[in-house]
């Protein structure tokens, strides 16, 4: 299993390193077979019918794609002016009450209602897509790796400080695995890497860098708190829906790992909260 799980991880890094060494367009076709793939996963998740859902994703997928790079005017439609604002602050805001929801909840359980989860798939799964190519286009390969990067060493450092300190689960009737040491871990490393790299490069083009340089002290410290709250919520909600709908992954198309919004489930949240900050210290 443990090798499975590194093969298909080691495949599917060499695809997007692959994918942003050969072109901007070649790396948006790739996040658009991922993203469609997800949305197909989710609308699974929440019982509707594998063909429906499937084409769900596949019209998804390259709708986004088609308006990425085929239809500038209506990019331009979407995010100009309060556009992109409006559609991460929307989402930022349903995760939060999905957060509170979730932890509230977090020792007796939450059935998510099908047709809600449904309905915030249609929301999330297109406001993380805006949020992702608005970085990569606008920011830049590395801004954009930045973002991921906050997910992804809060997911490996929660795994490794649950394993060692273990102690009181998080969340027993959502995900009995996840504890509060692997949580209190991921929170104190996503801080000390992040201030560290601020310290050692503050020009670098990094999204903690620049959330650093614009509130010092403790709200940066707390906003980066946030983000990976709001990560772990992202984790949780789709195991609140998996709950719900019975079954333990999102999908088999990625051996070892199960689906891909198993792997994007914590991008979900995260990507829209950071560019919503982002246009937030910019002033829009």
């Amino acid at each position: 299993m443990l090798l499975q799980r590194v093969i298909t991880a080691v495949v599917l890094l060499i695809i997007i390193i692959g994918a942003l060494l050969i072109s901007p367009l070649v790396f948006t076709a790739v996040a658009a077979i991922a993203i469609g793939c997800c949305f197909w996963e989710w609308l699974r998740i929440c019982k509707w019918n594998n063909g429906v859902a499937m084409v769900c994703g596949v019209v998804l997928g390259a709708s986004l794609f088609f308006l990425e790079y085929a239809s500038p005017a209506a990019l331009q439609t979407v995010q100009s002016g309060n556009g992109l604002m409006i559609i991460t602050a929307t989402a930022t805001v349903l995760w939060a009450v999905i957060t509170a929801v979730i932890f509230t909840r977090r020792t007796s359980g939450w059935m998510v209602p099908q047709g809600i989860g449904a309905l915030l798939g249609w929301i999330f799964v297109p406001a993380a897509w805006f949020s992702l190519m608005y970085l990569f286009r606008e920011k830049g390969t590395i801004y954009m790796l930045s973002v991921l990067a906050i997910v992804w060493v809060a997911d490996i450092m929660a795994y490794f400080g649950g394993r060692c300190f273990g102690g009181p689960k998080m969340a027993q009737g959502i995900s009995p695995k996840k504890t509060w040491s692997g949580a209190l871990t991921a929170f104190v490393c996503v801080l000390a890497l992040s201030y560290v790299l601020y310290w050692a490069q503050p020009s670098f083009p990094l999204w903690t860098n620049a959330l650093i340089s614009h509130l010092t002290g403790w709200t940066s410290a707390l906003i980066l708190i946030l983000v990976v709250l709001f990560s772990i919520a992202g984790d949780l909600f789709e195991s609140a829906l998996k709950r719900t709908a019975g079954v333990k992954d999102s999908s088999n198309l990625l051996p070892g790992h199960g689906g891909f919004y198993d792997r994007l489930d914590a991008q979900m949240s995260v990507l829209p909260l950071t560019v919503f900050i982002l246009l937030f210290l910019q002033g829009y």
